[in-house]
């Protein structure tokens, strides 16, 4: 299933969910005892979290299985279209993102909800994503987690996606 992994990576860079409980309370403090002394960026933290994961607490370990389940919800919201659109376009630097784009107009009524939520993620988090979590590679959930697992060092239009 190709086109499934393509979606995913290009896509998963960007779900607009309703946000974690309080993930700083969920994993700050586990970062703050496990990672102590692992500088915030390149997905030092989010590595270093999903590293210790038997060190973790329940609260914690939620909100990163949270975010891998949102990234696969926004990929499943666009298969089908990718595969009716998309196919043969490669994965990677945004091409499958790009052309579903391009059919916009086309697509189903859920991958275009998807589509806007990944517009709305991008526009408020991709600065911060940049900033924190460079070097992680996309896919599972890996930025999202990232992100929140940062709250308190999000800009206030990021931090609002998550905890409106």
């Amino acid at each position: 299933m190709w086109w499934r992994s393509a979606v995913a990576l290009s896509l998963l860079l960007a779900a607009l969910p309703a946000g974690p409980a309080r993930a700083d309370d969920a994993c700050a403090a586990d970062a703050a005892k496990v990672c102590a002394g692992i500088p915030a960026g390149e997905g030092r933290v989010y590595y270093c979290l999903r590293s210790n994961w038997s060190r973790l607490s329940e609260g914690c370990q939620k909100t990163l299985d949270w975010s891998r389940q949102v990234s696969q919800e926004v990929a499943l919201d666009c298969q089908a279209d990718a595969f009716s659109w998309c196919q043969g376009v490669p994965a990677g630097r945004g091409r499958l993102f790009a052309c579903l784009a391009s059919h916009r107009a086309d697509l189903s009524s859920t991958c275009r909800d998807a589509m806007s939520r990944v517009d709305a993620f991008v526009a408020a988090c991709s600065a911060d994503a940049s900033r924190l979590c460079a070097g992680i590679p996309k896919g599972e959930g890996a930025v999202l987690a990232c992100l929140v697992s940062q709250p308190d060092k999000l800009s206030p239009g990021c931090r609002a996606i998550f905890w409106p």
